[in-house]
């Protein structure tokens, strides 16, 4: 089984966030349960998986005796499919960063939003969410290619 945080693990490679840093350093929880929720919302845009994505949650206790919740896959997920959800993970995070910014524009003039640095930034954060989605859509191509028996049309499961 993997777990989880494996997955959050590669993707906090490319996410460089203070405010998730901080978060985990004052609530673990909650950094967990932010991250779980970005990942069980990018897992159906997997659809190219061979494998089936379904989870499972168990108690676990830590060096210190205290008793978490762990989530894993029910398969042991390959690096591949590993990387491709954490890329998922850095879209659903990315995405949560552009509504904050358009939800900002709201409160603020069009004239005035137009001036600011964050409006000039949107269109180009945008694109770089469309290529994050290539770059998940190539990933996927990929390893499928590297598992072309295991497809479904060609004798996979």
């Amino acid at each position: 089984m993997t777990n989880f945080e494996n997955i959050f693990s590669m993707a906090l490679v490319t996410v460089g966030d203070y405010k998730l840093k901080k978060l985990i350093s004052i609530d673990s929880e909650q950094f967990y349960k932010y991250m779980r929720s970005l990942l069980t919302t990018g897992i159906p845009e997997f659809s190219g998986c061979l494998q089936s994505l379904d989870y499972i949650s168990q108690q676990e206790t830590n060096d210190n005796g205290d008793t978490y919740t762990a989530y894993y896959f029910v398969n042991d997920l390959s690096v591949t499919e590993q990387a491709i959800l954490a890329r998922l993970v850095i879209i659903k995070w990315w995405e949560q960063k552009l509504q904050e910014v358009t939800v900002f524009q709201g409160s603020i003039p069009d004239r005035d939003f137009s001036k600011m640095e964050i409006a000039n930034g949107l269109k180009q954060k945008s694109e770089y969410k469309d290529k994050l989605y290539d770059e998940v859509a190539r990933l996927t191509s990929e390893y499928q290619c590297d598992n072309f028996s295991a497809l479904p049309f060609f004798g996979g499961v």
